[in-house]
């Protein structure tokens, strides 16, 4: 009777132990599966392949009518880098490195060459010499490579990558040395940087977008270290789906890295043919509003999105000031001048525009000259751009100031032959510069119903 009774229960304890080893099994699956699965993210979280030369994206224009080699001679003199003073703004030493390039160099001994500036922002001996050994560095080793200081101040970037954008964009190569407090390394490791810290919901991400667009190709996709898929796709489509004028510069500089994009993607295709079609829908729509928002003498201010022309005479108007008016202007000609002419406006708004420019430009004097250069730099480089080529090949720049800076000539508008209704108002004092480095919230936003004057968002953004 009791061997009856004991026969159940070593029956029990071998289902058990079935039961138990089943159970190890199965925890040993999962186990692995998620090892397995932990090592592919990790892989496809590895930086991707980089191209260590950037391209050369070159303007598609030489129009004279837009300025002519007088104009262009004056606006170029007027706007020459004279950055060599203790304590430089390293935001106009940034801006001023993207407009004249590497290769520039001057008569003017206050003046820094191209190769000058790129040394100040890329090695830290250089920087010393500005700032002092008491300012803290512009550049930092981090664990996850070489960062720049930004937005802390006249001895940092403006903008978040806007330093590792112009450096591609002037045609820096990714093994370029650089020199930080801690050692040599290269321009790779602040390539690296900015891949590791990217995150789509970051304030700005423009400059990161241009130069990752610069040095990654042929790759197309990537993970985030936040194990998200990033394509230039989906880059563009973020960019697309903000306010159009929110941000620094009235939103132009989006506007750019869209057409940065397209022309990347002509040699090297990096975007779906939904995905370019959409930037080219959402630019000729923007170019709609700034046809239809152009003030009579040519320029644009922050209302542009409105497709109404600025409003004068108005007590009070902070923002239709002569600052404001070159800050838009000069951004818009310069994309423009980069840009497929399947998105351009009629020559004759362009014309306008860049002739409206070179007056204003050339009517300021030399303390406006600094306070604004960083938004003047964009105006220089643009109308170089529409005659064909990138600053630095019109130098040399004459000694002294050439003759078309007054000359009555220049107050003759090439659209319409003859005068325009031009207006001599400096920026006022005390005007905060648009382009400095106070923090914007340009962060993506859900997409949402367009405003009056917005573009409707895209398909897909």
């Amino acid at each position: 009777m009791r061997e009856q009774e004991a026969a159940p229960t070593a029956q029990g304890f071998f289902r058990w132990g079935v039961f138990l080893a089943m159970q190890a099994v199965i925890v040993s699956i999962a186990v692995g599966a998620t090892a397995y699965r932990s090592k592919q993210l990790e892989q496809a979280r590895r930086l991707p392949p980089m191209q260590n030369t950037p391209p050369t994206i070159r303007p598609l224009y030489d129009d004279p009518r837009v300025v002519t080699d007088e104009q262009l001679d004056a606006v170029l003199y007027k706007l020459r880098p004279r950055l060599r003073e203790e304590k430089v703004n390293i935001n106009h030493v940034d801006h001023a490195l993207r407009f004249w390039g590497v290769e520039a160099k001057f008569a003017d001994p206050e003046c820094l060459s191209g190769e000058e500036m790129r040394n100040l922002l890329l090695d830290h001996s250089q920087f010393q010499k500005v700032w002092g050994e008491e300012a803290l560095p512009l550049l930092r080793t981090t664990k996850n490579g070489v960062g720049v200081r930004t937005q802390e101040g006249l001895a940092t970037a403006s903008h978040y990558d806007h330093t590792l954008a112009g450096l591609a964009e002037v045609g820096t190569t990714l093994d370029h040395p650089v020199q930080t407090p801690t050692g040599q390394t290269t321009v790779r490791e602040m390539l690296e940087f900015a891949l590791r810290e990217f995150s789509l919901n970051q304030i700005e991400y423009e400059w990161s977008t241009l130069a990752f667009s610069m040095y990654l190709p042929p790759v197309n996709r990537w993970i985030s270290t936040e194990g998200q898929e990033i394509t230039f796709d989906r880059l563009a489509d973020r960019i697309m789906r903000q306010k159009l004028n929110q941000g620094v510069c009235m939103g132009n500089h989006r506007l750019h890295a869209l057409v940065m994009l397209l022309r990347i993607d002509d040699n090297t295709p990096i975007l779906s043919s939904e995905g370019r079609q959409r930037i080219i829908d959402h630019l000729t729509a923007v170019t709609g509003l700034f046809i239809a928002s152009q003030h009579p003498d040519g320029y644009w201010i922050r209302s542009w999105p409105s497709g109404q022309p600025p409003q004068t005479g108005i007590v009070g108007d902070t923002e239709n000031t002569g600052q404001n008016r070159i800050l838009a202007t000069g951004h818009v000609l310069e994309w423009w001048a980069l840009a497929p002419d399947v998105v351009h406006p009629p020559r004759e708004v362009v014309i306008r525009a860049a002739q409206w420019l070179s007056r204003a430009v050339l009517d300021l004097d030399d303390s406006e000259i600094k306070r604004q250069y960083t938004f003047l730099s964009h105006a220089g480089r643009a109308l170089a751009l529409w005659r064909g080529d990138f600053p630095a090949s019109f130098l040399p720049l004459r000694d002294e100031t050439p003759a078309a800076a007054t000359s009555d000539k220049a107050d003759q508008d090439p659209a319409t032959g003859g005068e325009s209704a031009h207006e001599d108002e400096p920026a006022p004092e005390g005007q905060p510069e648009p382009d400095s480095n106070a923090p914007t919230d340009d962060r993506a936003e859900p997409a949402e119903e367009p405003a009056a004057g917005e573009v409707p968002e895209t398909a897909g953004a």
